[in-house]
């Protein structure tokens, strides 16, 4: 009996590199896809790796190509787990609208790209499960993250709503939600933000510097991506999976997630030294 296939996006480091290992080396026929091959050529491949693709989320063509490719090798889609992301720091007022665009591209229009591609084959067969990886910052607002955490927060109602709509066919939709993550992923975020993050004449300059400070501590102490492929494979093997799970996020911060607004506005406040 074949196992399940699982088709996973942004697989070229980071959270998506450790889930595709972990998830083959447990026994799982795992498709691994990034938006270039070349950045997966490191990528451990064993007897259930079964196929490398290059697929980008943001294109309805490469998305439609991939998934045909999966369906003429194994023949179902049992998980599709959206993990390709894109992530820019800046103010709502500084952000550019090229960097608003790309985050939504990819963190919400990608996912329901994805979706358009792979729920009609679960449907078919009325079974499949599709774990979107989406963030803390889809339950709690930091500044200088504003459009980032907006994209986020989409991610969670567009799983809310899938998971209403598709579980008469025998669909699951579960959420992971990890915290800050020791992946490339965040490397390449702040390299990405610097420029505007660095800009000494920004009126938001003090904000900036606190911002980095904050960040630069909280990087000191984060898990690796290991933390999230455990709860994807424990998501996936779940009878009846949680709607979400969250994943190496500290306990103050999954307490931050139940209080009100003030109190969240206070607390963040101090930290970043707002007055």
């Amino acid at each position: 009996m074949m196992s399940k296939v699982i088709l996973i996006t942004g697989c070229s480091s980071g959270i998506g590199r450790e889930m595709a290992e972990r998830l083959s080396k447990n026994g799982y026929t795992v498709v691994a896809t990034a938006r270039n091959l070349d950045d997966m050529e490191n990528l451990n491949v064993n007897l259930n790796v079964n196929l490398k693709l290059s697929l980008d989320i943001t294109n309805n063509e490469s998305i439609s190509d991939a998934v045909n490719k999966v369906m003429q090798h194994f023949g179902k889609i049992d998980v599709l787990i959206n993990n390709a992301g894109y992530a820019f720091r800046s103010t709502v007022e500084e952000i550019s609208d090229n960097n608003i665009e790309q985050m939504f591209n990819v963190n919400v229009y990608g996912i329901i790209r994805m979706i358009r591609a792979v729920v009609p084959y679960m449907r078919k067969k009325r079974s499949g499960r599709i774990i979107n990886i989406s963030s803390i910052a889809g339950k709690m607002v930091l500044p200088v993250s504003g459009a980032y955490c907006a994209s986020k927060f989409a991610t969670e109602a567009l799983s809310d709503a899938l998971r209403l709509e598709l579980s008469a066919f025998g669909i699951s939709v579960v959420v992971v939600e990890p915290g800050n993550i020791r992946t490339n992923f965040m490397k390449t975020v702040q390299n990405n933000s610097d420029t505007i993050i660095s800009d000494s004449s920004s009126p938001y300059n003090e904000l900036y510097k606190n911002y980095k400070t904050f960040n630069d501590n909280a990087r000191t102490n984060e898990p690796g991506p290991e933390v999230v492929s455990l709860v994807v494979q424990k998501a996936i093997e779940a009878s009846r999976p949680k709607k979400r799970y969250m994943a190496g996020v500290p306990a103050f911060n999954r307490m931050m997630t139940h209080f009100g607004d003030g109190v969240k506005d206070y607390v963040v406040k101090s930290l970043f030294k707002i007055k």
